[in-house]
């Protein structure tokens, strides 16, 4: 008497979702690496070394540069997909390459922002510390990289 749908299609409903999912877990995953991008970028220009705020030495510069640039790229890849999904044309190849991207480039932000904190990015006093524990799991729930990359793998090879 409590039933919401079919009996026994539970499963198909649930596989008719995971595009939606897919997609929601790639934009929450652009939606972290921004913030803890930005809070990186706060630290960096008011910690200093060697006398001066390591904000102005090239290497932070070229790091917080390629970062920064990697999501803007990521970001145009999550507008576009949001878009499909609006019009009801998002498959899921394409969620699973926007969770892909999302989940792997938020792993590899956090991980360059903890090095740009120094021993701090290991205090979890320091937001970057908890976003550092926090991205890990985006690999994996939704569907792990590595299903990603097989569903993806999959379509190119496809006759």
């Amino acid at each position: 008497e409590n039933l919401l749908g079919e009996e026994g299609k539970g499963f198909a409903y649930l596989m008719q979702e995971l595009p939606q999912e897919r997609l929601s877990i790639g934009i929450m995953a652009m939606a972290a690496s921004q913030t803890v991008l930005q809070q990186t970028i706060d630290y960096v220009k008011e910690r200093k070394a060697f006398g001066k705020p390591i904000a102005t030495f090239q290497n932070t510069q070229f790091k917080l540069a390629e970062l920064d640039t990697e999501l803007t790229s990521a970001q145009v890849f999550m507008d576009r997909c949001l878009e499909l999904l609006v019009d009801g044309e998002l498959d899921t190849v394409t969620a699973s390459k926007a969770k892909l991207l999302g989940s792997e480039l938020q792993c590899r932000i956090v991980d360059e922002c903890v090095q740009l904190h120094g021993g701090y990015g290991f205090m979890w006093e320091y937001p970057v510390a908890r976003a550092f524990a926090d991205s890990r799991v985006q690999r994996i729930y939704g569907g792990t990289s590595e299903v990603m990359k097989l569903i993806i793998g999959r379509s190119l090879i496809a006759d």
